[in-house]
């Protein structure tokens, strides 16, 4: 078994595992296990019966399905259902590097009550590959292995949108909070409303020189270009999950005129509308705009 020790991962743009290994347990009515103080990172899925976990002298109830996600460090312990037996799945791994995009580890859920439908096939299906390996745990997991839980652990934060944030948009200030969140309102609502800069500036309850500042510092560019590349992002849905016309779309969107938004759109996207339409039908991939991708209206969550 390879050393077991707790480190803060990298930040890389995929996902490396140090190691990984599992198996598949039932226990008796009552059985308990710990206090123990964990060392590793580990997943454990409920298959059937009833649990509680406490961490940190705090009980989760944890029913069949659930998955809890505990990490190094926590002082943890179980108590199986009292009355029939609990079999439980488990995965301990430790991590040499995460995605850019995912959040903060100590930011991470740690019982998920009601998982994606993914989730528990999958984790099974990792414990299985790991009882497939002739020397596992002693050599590195395999691609195969870094895939599957690279998968199982976005659907699990994913899961979780207020633990998901990172901490770049924890610390954002509350005028940025209120301004952004304003905007996804109006998109979400009135999508073809004229919205000016003092307007704007209203809604975040400050100047709007000092919302500019604030934007520019925080989000990378000014407030009212993250608002037209947040109605560009509601077009390129439209463009792809609906029938609308161009300028259907341009109206619907709160662009004055099609040729405006067709203007817009290709300086965002580098295409016009019409190719983007036809790419993405044929199953391409949707071009990207410069914003983070948190900052985002409400369709698109």
């Amino acid at each position: 078994m390879p050393e077991i020790h707790a480190k803060l991962p990298r930040r890389e743009d995929c996902l490396r595992l140090d190691y990984v290994y599992g198996g598949t347990v039932t226990y008796r009515p009552g059985e308990t296990l710990g206090p123990r103080v964990l060392t590793d990172y580990e997943l454990v899925l409920i298959i059937e019966g009833h649990v509680t976990y406490c961490r940190d002298e705090r009980d989760h109830a944890a029913a069949a399905g659930t998955i809890i996600l505990a990490r190094p460090g926590f002082h943890e312990s179980y108590r199986w259902d009292p009355k029939r037996e609990t079999r439980h799945a488990y995965l301990h791994f430790n991590l040499d590097a995460i995605p850019r995009e995912w959040p903060d580890v100590a930011a991470w859920p740690v019982v998920v009550g009601k998982p994606d439908a993914v989730c528990a096939p999958l984790l099974q299906r990792i414990v299985a590959r790991c009882g497939s390996q002739p020397r596992w745990p002693a050599e590195r997991p395999t691609r195969e292995v870094c895939c599957l839980m690279k998968t199982l652990l976005d659907a699990l934060l994913e899961k979780h949108p207020a633990a998901a944030r990172s901490a770049e948009t924890a610390a954002r200030p509350a005028p940025v909070q209120r301004a952004l969140k304003w905007m996804r309102e109006v998109i979400d609502e009135e999508p073809e409303r004229s919205v000016s800069l003092q307007e704007l500036a209203d809604a975040a309850n400050v100047s709007p020189k000092h919302l500019c500042r604030l934007f520019q510092q925080h989000i990378g560019c000014g407030p009212m270009r993250a608002y037209r590349l947040l109605r560009l992002q509601l077009a390129l849905v439209l463009l792809s999950r609906s029938n609308l016309t161009v300028k259907q779309i341009a109206n619907r969107c709160g662009f004055a005129s099609q040729f405006q938004f067709s203007r817009c759109f290709s300086e965002t996207f580098r295409r016009p509308p019409t190719e983007v339409r036809r790419r993405l039908q044929r199953g391409e991939h949707p071009p990207s705009a410069d914003l983070p991708p948190d900052v985002m209206p409400r369709v698109f969550w």
